[in-house]
């Protein structure tokens, strides 16, 4: 077997605690795992046993949550253990992480191989200590970790070095104070790296950076923002681009979940509402071949798809071909939210009593849900070819979903669904909820039909 024909994985060992655990951006390093060597070995072995059973590894990559050399989380014998495994499998490269205060003559000796490269990884992420103290708050200075290098480099180790970007606040609101530092940081790096791994920040729960994405105070950068500030540096061979180092989404620990119940400001622009807008402005990618949009009304049970109003529209369309080209969107006080994440928190824990709404707050509601409606469909403009919006005539909800596509000069590709006359026939009956009536379903069920029913998919 070829090199070339070997893969590069990659490993989570979690055991312990980072013996430093107070960097700013970083919530792994607050968790402490308890697990036995023995268990370790376990998993570790079965894992290794199945990939060169697919193939052979080239490069395993071993990811930790602190320090791989740190004996108070893995021992002596284990570290030597990994070593000899890895010879014993034929894996041509070992990568494992560890702060720079644990790389030692002693320590290295437990990691030397006739049969594999081992390649370090260290977190340096800015180049300037100032920045490192103050805000990163690594606990090393620049200089510690140049000393690591150096006997890495003395024992024959390859050095992979890790730079984070926008991981503190001062860096999103300062976007020259950050280009400064990384263009610093990368001068040094590239100098004294094998490679060099650029990486987006984002919000570990348990972390203080977390705290400031939800009180408005940072935002991860998105695509394009990442990779308008790394573009010097992509054609680089030593440097890998990480705009994804995971898959993000706005999560909250149990500790930090609500019912988020009332109205008014506080509940139409609550925190836990505005993360989850930007995700979907930003991060979010509608679903393929769903190039067709239904706006949904919210509904009193949570999730919306267990309510009547939910059940009634599913049992009605979700039979006809059309219905795998609609994309469902509840637009309510939380904001848009795509069906994918109906049952997702907070969407799964709020209520709005509306008999409590004022004037003054259902015209705030109006303005808030319009610019959250325009900013989603701006956003999301080349997905979709057609959109259509199945509520009262009356509510708010609708009056804001038609203002936002005329402001955006869209309203040719809004249809609303629900007629003042058919409403009107259904209030005489005093059925609620109006938009479950089979007539206001009847009305759905056409309209799609007519319009999608001999679409191409």
């Amino acid at each position: 077997m070829t090199a070339n024909q070997k893969r590069t994985v990659h490993i989570i060992l979690e055991r312990g605690k980072c013996a430093w655990g107070q960097c700013y951006f970083c919530g792994w390093g607050k968790k402490r795992v308890e697990v036995s060597v023995d268990e370790l070995k376990r998993r570790f072995e079965g894992f290794i046993k199945k990939h060169v059973s697919r193939g052979g590894i080239g490069r395993l990559k071993i990811f930790s949550s602190g320090s791989f050399l740190d004996e108070e989380q893995f021992p002596k014998d284990f570290v030597k253990w990994i070593v000899e495994i890895a010879e014993r499998y034929g894996i041509d490269e070992l990568v494992i992480e560890s702060r720079p205060e644990f790389i030692s003559k002693e320590k290295l000796e437990l990691l030397r191989s006739g049969k594999v490269k081992i390649t370090v990884a260290m977190g340096l992420e800015l180049a300037d200590d100032e920045f490192l103290a103050k805000y990163y708050k690594k606990g090393f200075k620049v200089e510690d970790y140049l000393r690591a290098v150096k006997l890495l480099r003395k024992y024959g180790f390859g050095v992979r070095v890790y730079v984070l970007v926008n991981g503190h606040p001062i860096l999103y609101r300062e976007p020259e104070l950050q280009k400064r530092l990384l263009e610093k940081t990368m001068k040094l790096t590239l100098e004294i790296a094998d490679s060099i791994v650029i990486i987006n920040a984002y919000p570990h729960v348990q972390s203080d950076l977390w705290e400031d994405w939800i009180k408005g105070e940072w935002k991860p950068l998105d695509e394009k923002q990442f990779y308008e500030l790394v573009r010097e540096w992509k054609d680089n061979p030593k440097v890998e681009l990480d705009f994804s180092n995971y898959n993000f989404i706005p999560k909250f620990p149990r500790s930090k979940r609500i019912f988020l119940k009332g109205v008014g400001h506080d509940y139409i622009v609550h925190p836990y509402y505005e993360v989850w807008q930007d995700y979907f402005i930003r991060f979010y990618k509608p679903p393929q071949g769903k190039n067709y949009v239904l706006f949904l009304p919210c509904a009193y049970r949570k999730p919306y798809t267990r309510s009547r109003t939910w059940r009634a529209i599913l049992n009605v369309i979700s039979g006809y071909p059309f219905f795998k080209k609609l994309h469902l969107i509840a637009v309510s006080s939380p904001g848009v939210i795509p069906y994918e994440y109906v049952k997702y928190y907070p969407f799964n824990a709020y209520d709005w009593p509306e008999w409590l709404e004022t004037e003054e707050i259902k015209k705030e509601y109006i303005e808030v849900t319009k610019e959250r409606v325009k900013r989603y469909v701006n956003a999301h403009k080349e997905h979709y070819n057609h959109y259509f919006a199945y509520f009262r005539p009356d509510s708010e909800t609708i009056k804001a979903i038609k203002m936002a596509f005329e402001e955006l000069k869209l309203s040719d590709k809004l249809t609303v669904i629900l007629d003042d006359e058919t409403y009107n026939q259904i209030v005489k009956e005093e059925f609620k909820p109006a938009v479950a009536h089979p007539l206001a379903i009847g009305k759905l069920r056409s309209t799609l039909k007519s319009k999608l029913q001999f679409e191409k998919s």
